[in-house]
Order: structure tokens, then C-alpha cells, then sequence
């Protein structure tokens, strides 16, 4: 084809527009690849703030609850109480479950041994059956669920009273003896600090650990006293049980005496109990897991 002067310069300012066009589209590709960078970015941040997280009571995964086939200890459980972890050596908080920051709790578990359900020989002594002697005692089945309380009256002296402002569903806990569970909850539950989270048990829970040093006989006494008085200041914790009613157990006759007839736990939102019992040289075996933003 024959070009002309004005086919050479129609031809140059066509290589010259396609330049053009071809700078505007790796500019706009550019900014696009900016734009999307920045989102990206931004979703990073936003996953970075959703992923802050505290699982309180993490160290009792050191510990092993008593109850079952080791009798090294003696068999301990708790029940029909709603109670908090107040000092465990472990912990260099001095609440080990209390709330540090705005957040949610998204879900919680619990360390189970797994008590015997019928007698035991051991070794020529015979160990009586645990499941049963706890279910006649608190009643069955096992089962708890946590719950977050916010501190009133904080001038009284004494005791301290607390509010239920919020709580778990109760979990049924058979299906899971000799495990550590956790459970999800479906409804995470709003937590803001200078709160505490506690283990709430309406019947009883094989999640307690006592060390061997507590171990009591009615006729040697307490295993070996200077260790646990240890024990007793490293690991303490409050019940939501009146004061003066502190020690559970049975009259001569197998009927619960006072304060095992009357304990109860704290299971109404809203409702203000005061926690009037102090323990020692035990650690309640749960913890709670917390998200928030940063």
C-alpha cells in the first residue's frame, strides 16, 4: 500500500493515542492494585482486632482433677455452687478469671476425672463406688456451665457480694468424664473488665484438683501439714454459699447437715448473692476463652 504524507502522520498519532491508551490502562491498573492493597490491608487490621484473645484459667491444664482409679489423692468434687478461682500459684494475676478488657466469651472448658462407678479393689482395700455416692449426694447427673459476675456493694466489709449478669447454658458433663471438654457457645456472652468469670454447678463436677499433701485420715490426720498449709495460701477460691456455712457433709445418721442442705449455686441473671465462703489448698479446673478487639 501506498503511503502518503498524511497516512504517515494519521499512522503517528495512532502508535501515539495507543500509547496513550495503553499508560491510562497500567495507571488505572495501578490504582486498582492500590485500592485493592488498601482493602486488604484494612481486612488484616480488622482480623488483626478480632483475633485479640485471653483464654483465662489456662495453666490448670497442669493440673489433673481427683476422683477415679488413682487413689494417691483423695476423691474431691464440688457441687451445687457457683464459684471463682481466687489465687493459683501458677497465675501471676492476682484473679486469675478476672476480665481484662471488653470482649466476648466464645466458649469455655472443663478438666473431668472420671469417677468410679462401682467398688474398687485396690490392692486388698476396697475403694467404694464415686459416681453414685455423688449423684445420691448432689444429685445427677453432673453438669455445670460458667457465668460472669460484676461486684456490688464493694464498701461492705467482709464477704463480697456479686451480681449474675450474664451465664452459659448448662452443660451435661457424664459423656465427657476423663477429659478435658470445651464448649462453644452458640450466643457468645458480652464481658467488660473488673468482671469475673465463674464455674457455676448445679449438681456436681469432678473438676477439682487437690494435691496429695491434703490427703485427710480420721485417724492420722492431714498427710502432711506444713505442705498443704502451702497449698492453702497458693490455692483459694470463693463459693457462693452463706457465711458460717462453709463445710458440707453428713450428720451420724447419712442426712446432709446444714450447709450441704442449703448450698446452692447462683443461677439467676440479675440476682445479687454474697460469696461467704473462702477454700484453700484447691484449684476449680476450667477456663474461658475471651475475644475481643485490640
Amino acid at each position: 500500500m501506498l503511503m502518503t504524507s498524511k497516512n504517515r502522520v494519521d499512522a503517528g498519532r495512532s502508535r501515539s493515542e495507543s500509547r496513550v491508551v495503553l499508560l491510562a490502562g497500567a495507571m488505572l491498573l495501578l490504582a486498582i492494585s492500590v485500592f485493592t492493597a488498601g482493602l486488604i490491608a484494612r481486612a488484616n487490621d480488622a482480623d488483626a482486632r478480632s483475633e485479640r484473645r485471653i483464654t483465662l484459667g489456662s495453666g490448670t491444664k497442669n493440673l489433673k482433677p481427683n476422683c477415679g482409679t488413682d487413689f494417691s489423692r483423695d476423691c474431691t468434687v464440688e457441687g451445687k455452687v457457683t464459684a471463682y478461682q481466687l489465687k493459683r500459684s501458677d497465675s501471676p494475676k492476682p484473679q486469675p478469671y478476672a476480665v481484662p478488657w471488653a470482649g466476648k466469651i466464645v466458649s469455655w472448658s472443663i478438666s473431668l476425672s472420671r469417677p468410679t462407678k462401682r467398688e474398687v479393689n485396690d490392692g486388698g482395700v476396697t475403694r467404694p463406688a464415686q459416681s453414685p455416692f455423688f449423684n445420691d449426694l448432689f444429685g445427677s447427673p453432673a453438669s455445670a456451665g460458667i457465668s460472669v459476675l460484676r461486684r456490688v456493694n464493694r464498701k461492705q466489709k467482709g464477704a463480697p457480694y456479686w451480681k449474675m449478669v450474664r451465664h452459659s447454658p448448662v452443660e451435661v458433663l457424664n459423656p465427657y468424664f476423663g477429659t478435658t471438654v470445651r464448649f462453644a457457645l452458640e450466643k457468645p456472652l458480652n464481658v467488660i473488665p473488673k468482671q469475673i468469670v465463674a464455674l457455676t454447678i448445679p449438681t456436681w463436677a469432678p473438676a477439682l484438683w487437690k494435691p496429695a499433701s491434703c490427703n485427710f485420715d480420721a485417724i492420722t490426720g492431714v498427710k502432711d501439714p506444713g505442705a498443704c498449709r502451702v497449698a492453702e495460701t497458693n490455692y483459694t477460691w470463693r463459693g457462693s454459699r452463706a457465711v458460717g456455712k462453709c463445710r458440707l457433709g453428713t450428720e451420724s445418721n447419712g442426712e446432709p447437715n446444714e450447709a450441704l442442705a442449703k448450698t446452692r449455686p447462683q443461677q439467676k441473671v440479675n440476682s445479687v448473692r454474697r460469696y461467704g465462703c473462702f477454700y484453700g489448698s484447691n484449684a476449680l479446673l476450667y477456663t474461658a476463652t475471651i475475644v475481643g478487639e485490640n
